[in-house]
């Protein structure tokens, strides 16, 4: 399970991280994340637990309780959209095939076609600005 750790102090290091969760189980990975253009500590991290309940035992412990002069706070991290393999599959949609035509649209008042009605409603139909196309079906 990997866990989201914020409001780190900015002299905390991987190695203090992984020192902490240490005392709860195993530690797989205990990464502090830097600012790459200022080489500073962007104040949060991840710590990687292989066993569930060692991991939510961390958590309960740990979380708001104060770490080289910060009040942390732990949670369960999750996944990001780019992460997910299954992303495609979770926001698809399911749309109609049918294409329209710019007919149904048009609220016939009457049958005529030349009728004011029938051309105001046609009027600028699918363009910019202001101008009058006219087209007869």
């Amino acid at each position: 399970m990997t866990l989201f750790i914020a409001k780190l102090s900015p002299n905390t290091t991987s190695r203090d991280l992984q020192g902490l969760f240490a005392h709860y189980g195993s530690v797989i990975s205990a990464n502090v994340i830097m600012d790459h253009s200022t080489g500073r500590s962007k104040g949060y991290g991840f710590v990687e637990m292989p066993n569930i309940p060692e991991a939510i035992e961390a958590i309960k412990e740990v979380d708001s309780t104060l770490f080289q002069e910060s009040l942390i706070s732990v949670r369960k991290s999750q996944p990001t959209a780019f992460s997910d393999p299954d992303i495609e599959n979770r926001y698809q949609t399911n749309y109609s095939t049918r294409l329209w035509s710019r007919h149904e649209y048009i609220r016939d008042t009457t049958t005529e076609s030349k009728s004011p009605q029938r051309i105001a409603s046609r009027r600028n139909f699918g363009y910019r600005g202001s101008g009058y196309k006219s087209f007869d079906p």
